[in-house]
């Protein structure tokens, strides 16, 4: 395998229109030495563990990388990588990063009742965390209430079951929502979670403008991968760009809308194509906006984005998460005529997916979720939510739970990564691993914008062969022995061992839960919420504008 193509015209100042910040007598000297190097070290090359290597994305890995490889991509610094909180971001947000703060530690959860939950997340924010990702089951996600017919057998099974104001009052005692970002996992009923979660706010004392929060509030995600959605599209884009709008001039401490490749990754999309997705779908929102006339210097800086950071490879994942910045830059600037530097910053969350952790070897997931954690950290994220080293047997019990949140105090804390403002900038080969995600990236949304954009892609089914095909990809490699999970393929235990405590919901749950709702029909004043109500479905027979903003409504 060669280190370098002798037949790609290297781009220097000459050839690029004195752009370059490469000298071209200098490149030729690193051409001759690397030729020397190369024909000087054949024989230890013959004894490299195979003959070609390449990441999970199909990229190619050379075996070292020089300028040369920089000049062939053209890689200008300014305009490719430039200094930390300045445009394109390549090298992040801000620019002081974690030398100035440390990233919010934060762990997704939630267990079967407010009351559960409660002590759950109190514990979290004794060990540290800073970000509670809720976690609901799924008549909640769903829009049902507990006693549902279509609810039997799924409350609190997964998740918390949060159906009033009420439950929310007591699964948030005593957590401090000026302080604690709190972001609920809603997506279809979205709008609704993050009505309650600002009355919350304002009944605790706390102005709308102080709550802070965010709500992955992303329908599109929910058609291409997981399931939950309730609205057709034109209804649920009513109710993001409503959100959006109403948390702009009114909560912009609240993040409305996450959008997420997460859950693509999770059903096997590799890096590019989780990454194209996700930003595929932020220019689907983007343009549902402008269609309602809002300014996008209104609502963009009310958007973050979800990535994962999980099972394919850790400067793989720290290139993804670098290039999704840069594009998504571009994207708000050139396409969209953001103008405000808070619009064409890529807030960027990082989750890691069940699917990095494993059974086997159940402790291994430990190094997993504190790994997953460095990728996030080297690639500038603003958020990382590592898995527990349990999930893979069931909701994480409060002891797992905290040991994901200690991984990440041990990045910050023991590691010296957050002292340096992307430590890996100028890396050569980090850098072009960025350009070449760039590049496949941003292929893949003129591939996506010529098919029609993210709907028709959902509608002809496009997204979804994709992801089936990069998964069946993948396990074909796993089972072939290409791609090396220990303890699970490679470096097996005779002997199977499984976590002393496994966190079962109690049985008895969910009668308590309908009987909680029930009781709160009793004793609640039907009358005003019949009137609400037909005030709300009145208001959403309007046409989508200002004046019919649903957010109120929903409050009231």
């Amino acid at each position: 395998m060669t280190v370098a193509n002798p037949d790609v015209k290297i781009r220097t100042e000459e050839s690029s229109g004195g752009s370059s910040m490469f000298d071209k007598e200098k490149l030729a000297e690193i051409k001759a030495a690397q030729d020397a190097w190369e024909k000087e070290n054949q024989k230890e090359f013959s004894k490299e563990r195979k003959k070609d290597f390449a990441c999970e994305s199909g990229i190619p890995i050379k075996r070292v990388y020089t300028p040369l490889d920089m000049a062939e991509k053209g890689f200008d610094y300014l305009k490719d990588l430039g200094l930390p909180g300045g445009f394109p971001y390549t090298r992040g947000i801000s620019p002081t990063m974690y030398r100035s703060r440390l990233w919010p530690t934060g762990r997704v959860g939630g267990y079967a009742t407010p009351e559960e939950s409660n002590k759950l997340w109190r514990s979290q924010v004794a060990a540290g965390a800073l970000n509670l990702l809720i976690q609901f089951d799924l008549p909640t996600q769903m829009g049902y209430d507990p006693d549902d017919t279509m609810s039997e057998g799924e409350v609190g099974r997964v998740g918390v079951s949060l159906s009033s104001l009420k439950d929310w009052e007591i699964a948030f005692e005593g957590i401090e929502l000026d302080k604690i970002t709190t972001s609920p996992v809603l997506n279809a009923v979205g709008a609704v979670g993050i009505a309650t979660h600002l009355i919350l706010g304002q009944n605790k004392g706390i102005s709308l403008d102080k709550v802070r929060g965010s709500c992955q509030n992303d329908a599109l995600k929910s058609y291409i991968a997981r399931g939950d959605y309730i609205f057709p599209p034109q209804h649920a884009f009513r109710l993001i760009i409503d959100t959006l709008s109403f948390c702009a001039r009114h909560a912009p401490n609240y993040k409305p809308l996450e959008i997420s490749g997460l859950q693509m990754s999770e059903a096997g999309a590799n890096p590019v194509h989780e990454a194209a997705i996700c930003l595929a779908n932020v220019t689907a929102y983007l343009h549902a906006a402008a269609e309602r006339g809002l300014d996008v210097d209104l609502i963009a800086p009310g958007i973050n984005v979800v990535l994962s950071a999980e099972h394919h490879g850790f400067f793989q994942e720290i290139a993804k998460f670098r290039a999704t910045r840069r594009i998504y830059a571009r994207l708000l600037r050139d396409k969209f005529g953001a103008k405000n530097p808070r619009s064409v910053t890529c807030r960027l969350s990082v989750g890691q997916g069940g699917i990095s952790g494993y059974r086997e070897q159940y402790l291994n997931n430990i190094a997993r979720s504190a790994l997953s954690c460095l990728a996030a950290m080297l690639g500038g994220a603003q958020v990382c939510y590592p898995t527990a080293y349990d999930e893979q047997f069931g909701i994480p019990t409060e002891e797992a739970s905290t040991y994901a949140i200690r991984c990440q105090q041990v990045v910050a804390n023991e590691t010296g990564v957050a002292d340096v403002v992307d430590p890996l900038g100028g890396s050569y080969f980090i850098e072009c691993l960025t350009s070449e995600f760039e590049d496949r990236i941003t292929a893949e949304l003129e591939k996506v914008e010529h098919l029609g954009g993210s709907l028709k892609c959902i509608e002809n089914g496009y997204f979804r062969r994709q992801i089936a095909q990069d998964a069946y990809a993948w396990h074909k490699a796993f089972e072939a022995g290409e791609v090396l999970r220990v303890g699970v393929n490679c470096f097996r235990s005779e002997e199977e061992s499984r976590p002393l405590r496994i966190y079962r919901t109690d049985p008895r749950n969910e009668a308590k839960r309908r009987e909680a709702v029930r009781k709160l029909r009793q004793t609640r004043d039907n009358v005003k919420v019949q009137k609400s109500l037909q005030e709300l479905k009145k208001v959403a027979s309007c046409e989508p504008d200002e004046e019919h903003n649903l957010m109120p409504y929903i409050m009231e």
